[in-house]
């Protein structure tokens, strides 16, 4: 069946799902070699001159749907930190913990950003790879150390074993639900201080 013709002015719609399908395809494929252009307008109900009003390329579209769920994740963990904008260690804990909320409820994107083959990758002006979500990561680390609260050394290297850490539990956690699995915030607080010796929460 035909897919009906967007309303004037809606071509934003039929962008996201445009998105949606490719997301889609690129969760359940597991290979950004394996989406095609075709695929994706089939599963939308459009054809290939429409995709590309929209996008140049294939690589342009797949480095939207990137694009989009690192922007989803960067505001979520952004959103916990911002809520303790007095406490650094709160705000990176928060981060942390919101980054494992993000991975859970949302499998599909979770698994686009870091579990499919992707030779599409985001570019910083400066052309080197990165994303807003691991750069806050870094700066919400050198905020802990401005406020001594954290250890010395390079942000971003602490960043980079956080993210390592904070992946891993993110990954495993689906893979093996019925791990025994110590509390979350019990695995978070040992996390931040043994890799950047933040102090623990002081129970209430």
């Amino acid at each position: 069946m035909a897919r009906r013709r967007n309303a004037r002015g809606h071509g934003d719609r039929l962008r996201e799902e445009l998105l949606d399908a490719a997301e889609e395809l690129l969760a359940e494929a597991g290979d950004e070699r394996e989406v095609t252009v075709r695929a994706v307008v089939e599963k939308v109900g459009v054809t290939p001159p429409s995709l590309y009003l929209h996008f140049d390329d294939k690589a342009a579209l797949i480095r939207e749907v990137v694009a989009r769920r690192f922007g989803a994740l960067a505001a979520a963990t952004s959103t916990a930190a911002s809520q303790h904008p007095d406490d650094p260690a709160a705000a990176l804990r928060a981060g942390v913990r919101a980054y494992l909320g993000w991975a859970r409820d949302n499998p599909g994107g979770y698994a686009v950003l870091f579990s499919t083959h992707r030779e599409t990758q985001l570019l910083r002006p400066d052309g080197t790879g990165g994303s807003d979500a691991f750069d806050n990561l870094v700066e919400r680390v050198r905020r802990c150390q401005e406020a001594g609260v954290a250890r010395d050394g390079d942000p971003h290297l602490l960043a980079t074993l956080i993210w390592s850490a904070e992946h891993g539990i993110a990954t495993l956690s689906v893979a093996r639900p019925h791990f025994p699995w110590p509390d979350v915030d019990h695995l978070i607080d040992e996390l931040l201080q043994r890799v950047v010796g933040l102090p623990g929460r002081v129970s209430s």
